[in-house]
């Protein structure tokens, strides 16, 4: 009996440690801010909550939910956790939380938000952005993320923004360009800025920036980044640059790139066709065709759904302008060379554009033709001096002595009929290894 006794009160024992352990061993919870005090730390006007510059460490409690407008910066919330608002704020549209230092933001961040328009992380000190982080923020329109650490983005960290318009990434860490914002089957339906400058991008998916439309590419900002030297990126650059696009036109001086074999030296990107590259210059939008061809012009304008029509130079006839405001012309002619205008209206903008034709006076097969003639001729040529070598040099000994006994035995016109000197040699069969 004294045994299971003793067991029995050991077992007591360690169930009142156990019990006097739970709190200390509870679930940790979202630090509570204090509570909500327009009179000394915040400043509520009306359905605007202002708790700037006021050495918060937390977010403050009892947020009212007809709050339109937060101002949480220039504070010290370095987290931003899950329920870090107890209620549904659904009247919110303005968060501002830059200039906290913040370098955390829970999945859950947001989930309490839902409405907002506009949201400010700036001069933080954001290292990552998770996948589907901003997801709930079905209505955002304005993202800023400028000034923080960040490096990594998950391709998916914006997936769900379907009305986001303008995003901010400058002046981080970032490294590789994130194309799936602008790329046709990819892209956010509503965004019209994008902001990558002054980050880490040495390299850009040019041919895939240059298949934008211009009211997309009028907004994608990459200067200021360590950016390779190449003429593909020249032509780019230039091209923007003719058609007025904002992106090339407002920072010409800023779109430079860097040449490894003169020690990293930066250099204008627009000035790549004058010196170190030696790239081809560009020097306006045209297009070149051959006889019979069909033709394709884009009227690329600044902003979408603007009203368009063209002007064509001279007696064109038979160019057809498409639902989309391009201009179809099938079987061109060397006639239809020239400039055409496309000019695009809308209630605020007036865009003209002109695009130089030229057509060239033959035909596409032609052209093959003669490469191909050029090429049977060259090849014909190279054949004939292999086989003069090979006759020289590969003759049978045999008949090279013969030769050369009968060139001995001829007259020299030279030396008035006399023979050639020399001794006269005959030829010699070889002898085998054998001795037969």
């Amino acid at each position: 009996m004294g045994a299971p006794l003793c067991r029995c009160r050991k077992c007591l024992f360690t169930l009142l440690q156990l019990l006097l352990l739970l709190p200390s061993v509870s679930v940790q919870r979202q630090p509570v801010g204090p509570p909500l005090d327009c009179k000394k730390t915040c400043v509520c006007a009306s359905n605007i909550i202002s708790c700037s510059k006021a050495n918060l460490t937390n977010i403050p409690t009892s947020l009212p939910q007809y709050a339109t407008v937060l101002d949480l910066s220039f504070n010290a919330i370095a987290r931003l956790r899950a329920g870090w608002t107890a209620v549904s704020l659904d009247s919110l549209e303005k968060l501002l939380l830059n200039n906290n230092g913040l370098n955390f933001l829970s999945s859950e961040a947001f989930l309490h938000v839902t409405n907002l328009r506009y949201l400010d992380l700036s001069f933080n000190d954001l290292r990552q952005l998770d996948e589907l982080i901003f997801e709930p923020l079905e209505r955002l329109q304005v993202l800023l993320l400028y000034k923080n650490n960040i490096s990594q983005i998950d391709r998916s960290a914006f997936s769900g923004l379907a009305l986001l318009q303008r995003l901010y990434l400058s002046h981080n860490r970032i490294a590789r360009f994130p194309l799936e914002l602008v790329k046709e089957q990819t892209r956010l339906e509503s965004l019209e800025l994008l902001d990558v400058s002054s980050n880490r991008i040495k390299s850009l998916p040019v041919s895939d920036l240059l298949a934008l439309p211009a009211w997309i590419g009028t907004g994608v900002f990459f200067h200021n980044n360590p950016l390779s030297c190449s003429c593909d990126l020249y032509e780019m650059v230039a091209r923007w640059f003719l058609k007025d696009l904002t992106s090339a036109v407002d920072f010409t001086s800023s779109h430079t790139c860097v040449i490894p074999s003169l020690r990293k030296a930066t250099v204008p990107v627009l000035d790549l066709h004058k010196a170190h590259l030696n790239c081809s210059e560009v020097k306006g939008l045209k297009e070149e065709a051959y006889l019979g061809q069909s033709l394709v012009l884009e009227c690329d304008t600044k902003q979408r759904n603007m009203l368009k029509r063209w002007e064509l130079p001279g007696n064109v006839t038979g160019a057809v302008m498409r639902s989309d405001g391009s201009l179809l012309m099938e079987a061109v002619k060397v006639e239809d060379s020239g400039i055409y205008t496309c000019y695009a209206t809308n209630d605020s903008l007036k865009e003209t554009l002109y695009v130089t034709v030229v057509v060239f006076n033959s035909t596409m097969r032609g052209g093959l033709e003669n490469i191909n003639t050029a090429y049977t001729t060259l090849v014909g040529c190279l054949l004939s001096v292999v086989m003069v070598l090979f006759y020289l040099y590969f003759t049978p000994c045999r008949s090279a002595c013969l030769q050369r006994e009968g060139r001995l035995g001829r007259k020299s016109p030279v030396l008035g009929g006399k023979p050639f000197p020399g001794r006269r040699q005959t030829c010699r069969p070889r002898r085998s290894k054998t001795g037969i």
